[in-house]
């Protein structure tokens, strides 16, 4: 887990208003709720935790991205941190309310096999803060990408290819941010999962598995176009937004469990 108050002395110099270490450690505490939360309880429980920046090996898994200096560089950019927040929080709640009214109602178009089209809007910088980590279980290439977005996935490809990594060859992969639009790209899919097929594969005969955390509450995600992606270069998509799933390979059936229906490919995408 990573917990921006543990590199408070590299980033104090960021930050004009603070000369006391302890005050931007309190504050980044304030500033991030939930990880907070998560760290007391790690502690109470007495569970390690462990510093997931790239080239970390932790468990099966490879950390990938971020790299330190490029989680640092997140953090100052951050508009939750003391350097970005100068409207007061109150502002920012009206701000962003204001942001969500505002916001059109999405736009489908028919498209035909093949065709992607990918939001030009950068994902946010807490979403990019995301660990990427790979493993390879039981001759299996797994993915676990959390939310970050296009800048982070280049980042874990560079330093894959760069340990030797082959791509693409991914056989699990689990897509950032719920199915987002903004955290992908064709180039980036072509270069994790393979260029995009002349034609759909037969059903049964995908050749990787795809997994997306969404719920059914949530009417946006996955979005269609991330699903058509994951379909063209021959993937099966499964989402959560019917409940929790396993996966496994060479394991034994399991009472009450059932063979999991991939998602549809739309015939449709988002045009916004």
């Amino acid at each position: 887990m990573l917990r921006p108050w543990s590199y408070v002395h590299e980033l104090l110099p960021h930050y004009a208003r603070y000369n006391d270490p302890a005050r931007l450690r309190d504050r980044l505490r304030d500033d991030y709720p939930y990880i907070t939360k998560l760290e007391d309880i790690a502690g109470k429980k007495g569970i390690p935790i462990y510093e997931p920046f790239q080239g970390a090996v932790i468990g099966p898994f490879t950390v990938l991205a971020p790299s330190r200096s490029r989680y640092i560089n997140l953090v100052v950019e951050s508009e939750k941190t003391p350097q970005r927040s100068i409207r007061s929080k109150a502002m920012q709640t009206v701000l962003s309310r204001l942001i969500e009214a505002a916001r059109p109602i999405i736009h489908f178009i028919k498209s035909g096999w093949g065709a992607e089209k990918f939001s030009p809007d950068p994902t946010s910088v807490e979403n990019e803060m995301s660990v990427v980590q790979y493993a390879n279980i039981c001759g299996h290439s797994i993915l676990l990408t959390g939310d970050t977005g296009r800048d982070g996935l280049k980042e874990a490809a560079d330093y894959f290819q760069a340990r030797g990594g082959v791509l693409p060859g991914i056989d699990k992969f689990q897509v950032p941010h719920h199915g987002g639009r903004r955290n992908v790209s064709t180039e980036l899919l072509d270069r994790w999962l393979g260029p995009r097929l002349a034609q759909p594969l037969p059903a049964g005969q995908e050749t990787f598995s795809a997994f997306i955390s969404s719920a059914k509450e949530d009417p946006v995600h996955p979005r269609k176009a991330v699903v058509r992606a994951i379909v063209h270069r021959g993937g099966k998509v499964m989402t959560t937004e019917d409940g929790h799933f396993r996966t496994s390979k060479n394991a034994p059936d399991r009472a009450g469990w059932v063979a999991k229906k991939p998602t549809p490919y739309p015939d449709e995408q988002e045009n916004d």
